[in-house]
């Protein structure tokens, strides 16, 4: 593992982000800091499936979700590089015509989503290396 998000800067990159004017990755620690690394990817590309088996390769750090690269990082494939830093959270959003008569179920899946994502957050995104 390296020591700290600066270290990141040292490797070959990959990114998910292909319009951004600057490539960076913002991440947190459980102290509340945060860090914002500037990198210039050697693959910036919108298909993850992509990213994932280039980073298989060795091609460089990248940020998947977690429930994409979970098996490689149990078998040792990948490797966490940053575990005290995460990124940060995305945004999810749930879409619905009105609360007013809204249908248990609907409710329900609400409430699980919402308690899920609570309780997944820090899987959603991890940085990982091949």
């Amino acid at each position: 593992p390296l020591a700290s998000p600066a270290e990141l800067r040292t490797f070959p990159s990959l990114d998910f982000h292909t319009q951004p004017k600057d490539h960076v990755w913002v991440l947190e620690n459980k102290l509340g800091q945060t860090a914002r690394v500037f990198h210039e990817p050697r693959l910036a590309t919108d298909d993850m499936a992509t990213l994932r088996e280039t980073a298989l390769l060795g091609g460089g750090i990248v940020q998947l979700p977690t429930i994409m690269v979970w098996k490689d990082v149990q078998s040792g494939r990948l490797v966490q590089v940053l575990p005290d830093w995460t990124p940060r959270s995305g945004i999810v959003h749930a879409v619905f015509p009105s609360r007013k008569g809204l249908m248990p179920a609907v409710r329900a899946l609400l409430d699980f989503m919402a308690e899920e994502c609570a309780s997944q957050r820090q899987l959603a995104t991890s940085t990982f290396l091949a």
